[in-house]
């Protein structure tokens, strides 16, 4: 693994989104595209991005199998700004086949395991945002993952899956934790100010 971040994604931070409100989040903005020049130095292979947006399971982690996957911001008004991945297919395969034998659930999704669960197969703002960040390295493949409501220690074995798969597959990889900022900074937002 060439390294690890950790991510807020507030759409907020973009500027076509933000339309100015987003300088009140400037020094997260600045942190953001310092991470994102760090992980361009790098010319990673594989972003592995795990996110709290895409598709959650109670039981089990979602793990993106097809072989592209695509988003957009329109659900906050910018709908120019898309994003289309290649998932590294290899990497992901090797990450599930190690879950496996670990006896961690892990859950795939593709169009016709999608149509399944009756969810779309986007990409989520949770991913989108931190990927946003790296507007210069367009040739990486993604692992996308959304975390499952599991326990401490089935997650942090998760998480060595994950490393071992990347040292099995021999990848050059950086690995993105994608998480929230407070919820809690305004009178209107979404939970009580504090």
């Amino acid at each position: 693994m060439l390294s690890y971040y950790l991510m807020p994604h507030p759409p907020i931070i973009i500027p076509d989104i933000g339309k100015g409100n987003e300088n009140k989040a400037i020094n997260t903005i600045k942190a953001c595209e310092e991470v994102g020049k760090k992980i361009n130095q790098l010319s990673p292979e594989t972003i592995i991005i795990i996110t709290p947006h895409g598709t959650v399971f109670r039981d089990a982690i979602a793990i993106i199998t097809s072989k592209t996957l695509s988003g957009d911001l329109k659900n906050f008004n910018a709908p120019n700004i898309k994003f289309n991945f290649e998932i590294d297919t290899t990497l992901t395969s090797k990450i599930i086949e190690n879950a496996a034998k670990e006896n961690i659930p892990v859950v795939t999704l593709d169009e016709k395991t999608s149509n399944l669960y009756n969810i779309d197969l986007e990409l989520d703002h949770g991913a989108m945002v931190p990927l946003y960040f790296l507007k210069n390295s367009k040739t990486f493949k993604l692992v996308h993952i959304t975390y499952g409501m599991l326990s401490p220690l089935e997650l942090m074995n998760f998480g060595r899956c994950i490393k071992n798969a990347v040292n099995d597959c021999n990848k050059k990889a950086v690995f993105i934790a994608s998480g929230d900022l407070s919820h809690r900074l305004t009178v209107d937002g979404p939970y009580p100010y504090t």
